[in-house]
């Protein structure tokens, strides 16, 4: 199937910056979109990152490809309405939601044998949000995991095909072991810069002079803390099971550092910084 029309759901970073890459490649196709703020869509409008705005869910039926890009709790929500509209035979849907078990038990829900759901979450993104943060190269050489929830090649590499301005590396992965990975290298570090920012903010509560001097090291470490509170707090709330158990871990490791501070264990502490400074630098 030729695709000639595509329906994303929510402009911000991500939605705003794969509807630039299909635009980029393929002008042709018409490229429809909804979004809760209105200035987001006059902006996507008058840049022409999209050619129509889309008020009523009856005006999606005529897309071949839609794509959820809103905070986790308002994909499953929108899966809920589709699964209720007799959508365009052959179309596909898929989604950037960053946990992937609650999203693919709500897509159960589209009965529609000719709809085909593939699961998605591009690993790439920024501390800023909003439309005008978005760009066509946000993903380049990114992972971008795809989650079917049931083998389609066809509809696989028809997906494939349209983000291919994207220039991501494709990896395909079970829901369960997305939301474990997912959970250890991006909601746990998430949750970990929150509470330094927190913590930090309040030993200086009657001194903002210890917040003023926060370097490099401070504000690396704490970057992600600007990422936007209704996306995080809703993907969260969908990986909770498996976030408790890793903050549980943590939290054993950092006890096990304070018990070494407080008998001066030396040894420890060198290896504590020895094998994380030989892990990182293996990322590079």
């Amino acid at each position: 199937m030729e695709t000639k029309e595509v329906f994303i759901n929510g402009l911000g970073l991500i939605g705003s910056s794969l509807a630039r890459a299909i635009k980029k490649r393929n002008p042709e196709i018409i490229v429809t979109a909804a979004d809760t703020n209105k200035n987001t869509l006059k902006y996507a409008i008058s840049d022409k990152i999209i050619d129509k705005v889309v008020e009523n869910l009856e005006n999606i039926k005529t897309a071949d490809i839609i794509i959820l890009a809103t905070p986790v709790d308002q994909i499953i929500k929108m899966l809920h309405e589709l699964s209720k509209l007799q959508l365009k035979s052959g179309a596909i849907i898929t989604d950037v939601g960053s946990t992937k078990q609650a999203i693919l038990k709500a897509a159960e829900e589209l009965v529609q044998p000719s709809v085909t759901f593939i699961g998605g979450h591009p690993m790439a993104g920024s501390h800023e949000s909003g439309i005008a943060a978005g760009r066509a190269d946000l993903f380049a050489n990114a992972f971008y995991f795809l989650v079917p929830l049931k083998t389609k090649n066809k509809q696989i590499k028809e997906l494939q095909s349209l983000l291919q301005e994207t220039n991501v590396k494709w990896f395909e992965i079970e829901a369960d072991t997305h939301d474990k990975l997912v959970g250890q290298i991006s909601h746990l570090p998430h949750i970990i810069a929150a509470t330094l920012v927190n913590r930090t903010e309040n030993e200086f509560a009657d001194s903002k002079l210890g917040m003023e001097l926060a370097a490099g090291g401070f504000k690396s470490t704490t970057r992600i803390a600007s990422s936007d509170p209704a996306m995080w707090s809703a993907i969260l709330k969908t990986n909770t099971t498996i976030l408790i158990d890793q903050l549980a871990k943590y939290q054993q490791q950092l006890s096990e550092v304070q018990e070494a501070l407080s008998n001066g264990d030396q040894e420890q502490l060198y290896n504590l910084f020895f094998q994380a400074k030989n892990s990182r630098d293996k990322l590079n």
